[in-house]
């Protein structure tokens, strides 16, 4: 089984520049033993050098570097089968950041110890070590290799190391998904189900599991894959975690007939970091709020990107906004401002954050008003929450009528309903400030009168003969706003 070195938080990122600053080294190991087209086996070791554990020293005044020395023992007893003896180098870089390496050993059929020493070649006194048995046994039964975390992966046929069955598979040592992972990939091989199994097909199911303490797990999450048997199959999958609290896990991969009988599994646990899933729910320290987004953003900014969040604001979080934009307090503002988009996405809230600013400044300058801010109009915030109409008809000079607008959409992603239809109207003729008049959204404005509202300088051609009743105008002189609402 695959298995982290330390199963920890990350170190904190440090720019190393002296000894001194250096923490103790910090080397991530997983490994798996997979086999070849002939069924030979070997052993794959991923190894990954915390950034801020490693000492980089200055090779000119902008470009620094990282060198650890790495010796990769197969042992059996004290026999040494096979062995790997290297150094490790980090690229050129202006920052320090980790060290990624794997490499692959062949070893023969048996039973081993893994040994993984890595020294920094800066500090002879820094240094880790790894130690884990290994079983590469060939017993002619179907076989399912370890299962190895990744970050992620991408299609790719380059001779790269990191390179495997035309994709490059970027390893997760550690086995740590930090905030900002929103997909958990794993990788794993699985051998000779075609002299194994009788029937054509197998199941290869997968299940995210939480460590509940005492032993228990809690079932989070399951997948299944159907495979054709085959001599060798490659075994490549992504979940989802971005709604996966912070905590222990583990991710069990089983191989099962089509009758449900089980041939094989492998566990290997990880450990997740999701400090704002939950937002709402928990504090946010001073401390932790100086390193996010909302303190680069200045008194104007805040405001404005409050004002811009402000028509998804419902009830009481409406009400709190305006209080607070009216208060004018920065810290409360970037609080509120970070909280609204952490909630929005727990794992990435900054990106939450300029992605919907880039579609609420396109609102701001399509439908700007000289009295306020394009996406405080009905048709800016219409926009920003329920997004860009499938079809609009936009009518300026029907008789009778002040210039009107009807936006359809096709299938309105709020409430699931088809041809929902939104009007907008400009009464005052002042600017190009439209307001809402009728809505057949479910939860919005309706007003049975819109038609006798829209033409109201017509006041006694109405359909109806009790005039506090009539909801509807006669259609002559060319009035096509029920034709628009209820025909398009």
């Amino acid at each position: 089984m695959i298995q982290p070195l330390l199963l920890r938080l990350l170190i904190v990122f440090c720019v190393a520049l002296s000894p001194t600053v250096v923490m103790a080294l910090d080397a991530g190991v997983s490994f798996a033993v997979y086999r070849t087209q002939d069924g030979k086996p070997y052993v794959e070791v991923n190894l990954e050098i915390a950034a801020g554990s490693v000492m980089y020293r200055h090779i000119d005044s902008v470009l620094m570097q990282a060198s650890v020395d790495v010796l990769i023992l197969v042992k059996d007893g004290e026999k040494v089968v096979n062995f790997e003896k290297y150094t490790l180098q980090s690229p050129l870089v202006p920052v320090p950041e980790a060290l990624l390496d794997v490499k692959r050993m062949a070893i023969p059929p048996g039973n081993y110890t893994l040994e993984v020493s890595v020294q920094d070649v800066q500090d002879a006194t820094n240094t880790d070590q790894f130690s884990s048995p290994l079983s590469a046994v060939l017993d002619g039964k179907i076989a399912l290799s370890e299962v190895q975390l990744l970050r992620g992966f991408k299609p790719d046929n380059s001779d790269s190391p990191f390179s495997k069955n035309g994709f490059y598979l970027e390893p997760l040592p550690f086995n740590f998904y930090d905030r900002s992972a929103t997909l958990l990939a794993f990788y794993a091989e699985v051998y000779q189900a075609d002299k194994s199994i009788a029937d054509a097909k197998y199941q290869v199911r997968y299940v995210i599991e939480k460590d509940a303490g005492n032993g228990q797990r809690v079932l989070i999450s399951a997948g299944i894959q159907e495979k054709n048997r085959s001599a060798m199959d490659a075994v490549l999958v992504q979940m989802d975690i971005s709604k996966l609290e912070s905590g222990n896990y583990a991710l069990t991969v089983e191989l099962r007939t089509m009758s449900n009988e089980l041939l094989g599994a492998r566990v290997c646990t990880f450990q997740r970091s999701n400090p704002y899933l939950g937002i709402h729910q928990i504090g946010l320290t001073d401390a932790e709020l100086q390193h996010q987004f909302v303190q680069g953003l200045d008194e104007k900014a805040l405001v404005y990107s409050l004002k811009a969040i402000s028509p998804m604001m419902l009830g009481d979080q409406s009400d709190e906004l305006k209080e607070l934009i009216k208060t004018a307090d920065p810290k409360q503002m970037r609080y509120f401002l970070f909280r609204y988009f952490a909630e929005q996405n727990p794992n990435k809230p900054e990106e939450a954050y300029y992605q919907y600013i880039a579609v609420a400044n396109a609102a701001n300058n399509k439908f700007k008003s000289g009295f306020r801010y394009g996406f405080e109009t009905d048709r800016g915030r219409t926009f920003l929450r329920f997004g860009q109409a499938d079809d609009v008809v936009h009518v300026e000079d029907e008789p009778g009528a002040p210039p009107y607008e009807i936006w359809i959409y096709y299938k309105f992603p709020k409430t699931g309903q088809n041809n929902v239809k939104f009007l907008f109207y400009n009464p005052s003729l002042a600017g190009d400030d439209f307001i809402i008049l009728h809505s057949t959204a479910r939860g919005e404005i309706k007003n049975p009168k819109w038609e006798r509202e829209l033409y109201k300088r017509n006041s006694r051609e109405y359909t109806d003969d009790n005039y506090q009743d009539a909801t509807t105008v006669q259609r002559n002189n060319g009035r096509n706003a029920r034709v628009y609402f209820e025909d398009f």
